[in-house]
């Protein structure tokens, strides 16, 4: 199958540019509490590097590593590295966190998958969760492709028996529903780790949302911690509208605007309300333009760059 990087341009997509800029905001919004300037960035930067380029120059992040098994694309991968100090290795990914990444770090971990869910990855979380330290940050995306026939289901369940609750109906794993099977999935790998963990931790989930460019994908998130920290980073992020207090998955849903369009839409937003009279003159139904102010703060314009 071929790897996604070859089919679509990851600088390119509208609601992951909205994501990125979102974990941002939520670990800028926990400064106080984390030097993330200190932490070390472990991800898959592919060969666009999108998520490596925005930490650095939004978060200060300086030690970065990044891993991929595709070794015919060793080249490639190395030769669009943004920034000398990145440490690119050809290497599984579990086998990599298992033997070479280094816990004593300060660990900020993102597995940016475009693959579906299997037994390998919730092995990667339940490794991470058992080794994690207090204030290191996981986050997962996972394609969003549920099991389209009954028997399927049937086999995904069993698959995955050890992390979903048995009374789990069949129809909760199809179509909409599917993400909150997944939430079981991740929730249950790191309490799994979280049970062999030497530090005695718990762990506050940031991030749970799903959003859909070219195929729907699901990122969950946190930041492992003790008890009193918990409580005190919930609060601090309560604020923020995307911070999931309740468990609930938040959907990047916001429309594709032209730049006059996103232009005239931020005029009219006047402490945070809308000026439904003067943003309906564009064409824009309610409903888009809700969605837009909802995330207009982290959208994105896309230009063309000769250079």
């Amino acid at each position: 199958m071929s790897k996604s990087y070859k089919n679509v341009n990851y600088l390119l997509r509208l609601k992951k540019q909205i994501e990125r800029k979102m974990i941002i905001d939520i670990l800028n919004h926990i400064g106080s509490y984390i030097d993330i300037k200190k932490y070390h960035y472990f991800g898959l930067g592919s060969v666009y590097f999108a998520d490596f380029i925005m930490f650095h120059k939004y978060l200060g992040i300086k030690k970065m590593t990044s891993v991929d098994d595709e070794k015919d694309d060793e080249t490639r991968f190395s030769f669009n590295k943004p920034f000398g100090f990145i440490d690119f290795k050809i290497s599984d990914c579990n086998s990599f966190i298992q033997k070479e990444l280094d816990w004593k770090d300060k660990l900020f971990i993102w597995l940016d998958y475009d693959s579906v869910v299997d037994i390998g990855k919730t092995n990667t979380i339940e490794i991470i969760s058992t080794k994690a330290k207090n204030m290191d940050i996981f986050l997962i995306t996972i394609n969003v492709d549920s099991p389209p026939k009954n028997e399927d289901i049937e086999g995904f369940k069993e698959k995955f028996k050890e992390y979903i609750p048995k009374e789990i109906k069949l129809m909760n794993f199809a179509g909409r529903n599917f993400p909150g099977i997944l939430f079981n999935i991740l929730i249950s790998a790191i309490q799994n780790g979280i049970r062999r963990n030497p530090n005695k931790l718990n762990f506050l989930p940031i991030f749970n949302l799903v959003y859909e460019d070219t195929t729907k994908m699901y990122t969950f998130g946190v930041i492992f911690c003790d008890d009193k920290l918990k409580g005190e980073l919930g609060k601090k992020l309560s604020d923020l509208f995307f911070f999931p207090s309740d468990n609930s998955i938040i959907e990047i849903d916001c429309p594709l605007l032209t730049p006059k369009e996103k232009m005239y839409c931020d005029v009219c937003i006047m402490k945070m309300d809308i000026n439904y009279d003067k943003a309906k003159d564009i064409g824009l139904k309610k409903d888009e333009i809700d969605k837009y102010c909802k995330f207009y703060k982290y959208y994105p314009q896309f230009f063309e760059s000769i250079y």
